[in-house]
């Protein structure tokens, strides 16, 4: 089975698990890492006890804690629910007057949210294919971040791959994508997304274990850059098969 699903359901373990069951291979990574990278929060306590560089957080189920959270970390913050994908339930908060509506709509998708201090500066994402990473993209977008609407609609968002012309700086985004994939436990193919403050630090904000396929897709722009077509990329992703 080709497992093509986003979001809860998807992409976290539960159709995993259902194919498993039915002895029936499938794409990807497996239960656990499934369930462990859609976790954002489980994520992050894993980055931080591998040493992997992670912006810094707090889990907060009400909007008190999320104030308390935000004294600590400051504004501009980043908001999300700790279970979903293709940036759902997200906000950038820049101010304490739009903190509680921020709070409140990730909450609508779990009892726990994610407060991240946000990193102004350059997003980056890499996608890896049968344990090798490819080239990164550097993405660009006039929204305030790369949101639903800047990932699946416009067409105004800039994407640049390689995303940096430095062989020891891609090195470094490669070898980070792959060690945070790793720490998951994921497997087949990937996508591990970054941002990129003042010190020129790539922080890992998370790993997606079922990326996009479609025309604004990043893994198909990387495969090409690397010299796979999309015909190859489906083969090779195919392959990745859960038990084969």
């Amino acid at each position: 089975v080709w497992i093509a699903l986003h979001g809860p359901g998807g992409e976290d373990g539960a159709i995993q698990g259902a194919l498993q069951w039915l002895d029936t291979p499938y794409t990807g990574s497996g239960v656990m890492a499934s369930a462990l990278a859609m976790d954002k929060v489980r994520s992050k306590h894993l980055f931080d006890a591998a040493g992997i560089p992670t912006p810094e957080y707090a889990v907060v189920s009400n909007v008190h804690e999320a104030s308390v959270a935000a004294e600590q970390l400051g504004f501009p913050l980043i908001i999300k629910p700790s279970g979903q994908g293709s940036s759902v339930g997200m906000s950038k908060v820049f101010e304490r007057d739009d903190l509680a509506p921020a709070v409140e709509d990730a909450l609508q998708y779990g009892v726990d949210a994610l407060i991240e201090r946000c990193i102004v500066g350059g997003e980056y994402t890499v996608s890896i294919l049968q344990g090798e990473a490819l080239p990164s993209i550097r993405i660009e977008t006039p929204r305030v971040f790369y949101d639903y609407r800047a990932k699946y609609e416009s067409d105004r968002t800039e994407y640049h791959c390689p995303g940096t012309a430095d062989p020891e700086f891609e090195a470094q985004f490669a070898e980070l994508a792959l060690a945070a994939f790793r720490e998951l436990g994921c497997s087949g193919w990937g996508r591990v997304d970054f941002m990129v403050g003042e010190d020129q630090q790539p922080l890992v904000l998370e790993a997606n274990t079922v990326p996009g396929m479609t025309s604004h897709s990043l893994v198909p722009m990387a495969a090409r850059q690397a010299g796979i077509d999309f015909d190859e990329l489906c083969w090779r992703i195919l392959e990745t098969s859960y038990g084969t």
